[in-house]
């Protein structure tokens, strides 16, 4: 492996980081202003529209970061593993557990907030459930856990 393909390495993965972590701290702040407006007056309601949509173009610009450098380092060899990419890499079943949870986890959230956004700048308001929070909550620990144990206890 060349340096450049290193360091490509390396920026890939920090868009990725990048984007994740701006991409979670998007839903997390966009439900609980969701779960503001629900509740807040009407006189409120135009401000919080106007704030929610700024946030979840935020989360919707760092989710296709983070989707898109995911994917391109998912199929460009890394530096540890020099023959293949991480689809072919030893040990990376942890790969296809957090693929798994990206997708039925945090991106029907993410649609389902998008919605709600949608039906609240229409006029429809109602209160947001509290399982989205949970499922939200559940995803981003499963990939927690998936990433800093499970993928070190894989490698192995």
């Amino acid at each position: 492996m060349t340096p450049a393909d290193v360091k490509l390495w390396a920026w890939l993965k920090s868009g990725h980081m990048v984007g994740v972590f701006v991409w979670i701290g998007g839903l997390f702040a966009v439900y609980w202003l969701l779960r503001i407006h629900a509740h807040s007056p009407k006189e409120m309601h135009e401000k919080l529209t106007l704030m929610e949509r700024s946030m979840a173009l935020m989360m919707d610009i760092a989710s296709a970061v983070a989707i898109g450098c995911g994917i391109a380092l998912i199929l460009k060899k890394s530096p540890t593993n020099p023959e293949g990419n991480l689809l072919t890499m030893k040990g990376a079943g942890w790969l296809h557990i957090k693929l798994t949870v990206v997708v039925l986890g945090l991106l029907p959230i993410h649609g389902m907030i998008r919605a709600r956004i949608k039906k609240f700048s229409q006029g429809t308001i109602t209160a947001v459930p509290q399982w989205q929070w949970t499922v939200l909550l559940a995803s981003i620990t499963a990939i927690a856990i998936l990433v800093f144990v499970v993928r070190y206890a894989m490698a192995k």
